[in-house]
């Protein structure tokens, strides 16, 4: 389970509509999917649940979790959440976990930076990979607008 409290929110929320009922966690991934493996950008999916609380009650909400196949501890994770309200459906999107070389609000400026402000004192491979791969997740996201 995810704690919402440790949500980083990263992206405007995307509103689609009307026909928001086409919009899902499977539709995200399969996009997602073919373009990061056109690409060959290493992608993971997991559905996991966020819980938060609410005026003292606890609130479970699903989402869909992507991540580095190989650095789901040490690279941040990308979080997909869906609302509907009538006949549209909202995305939003949130970085959770960790990382050693940056800041969750450095990793994806409000979609709009490609990354170059991305600062750290480490400058080696591992600091590059890190980079590249949060510049190509952006690449995708915007490539759909999603």
């Amino acid at each position: 389970m995810v704690d919402a409290a440790k949500l980083h929110e990263i992206h405007p929320i995307h509103c689609y509509s009307p026909k928001g009922d086409t919009v899902s966690f499977k539709a995200i991934r399969n996009l997602l999917e073919k373009t990061a493996k056109d690409f060959g950008v290493p992608i993971a999916f997991c559905l996991e649940e966020i819980t938060s609380e609410d005026r003292g009650s606890l609130v479970i909400e699903d989402c869909l979790v992507v991540y580095h196949p190989k650095h789901r501890q040490d690279y941040y994770s990308v979080i997909f959440r869906i609302r509907r309200e009538r006949e549209s459906a909202f995305i939003q999107k949130n970085v959770y976990g960790r990382s050693l070389r940056f800041n969750p609000c450095d990793v994806f400026k409000n979609g709009s930076q490609d990354g170059d402000t991305m600062e750290s004192t480490i400058e080696d491979a591992e600091y590059e990979a890190e980079k590249n791969y949060y510049r190509a997740l952006q690449a995708i996201f915007k490539y759909h607008r999603c």
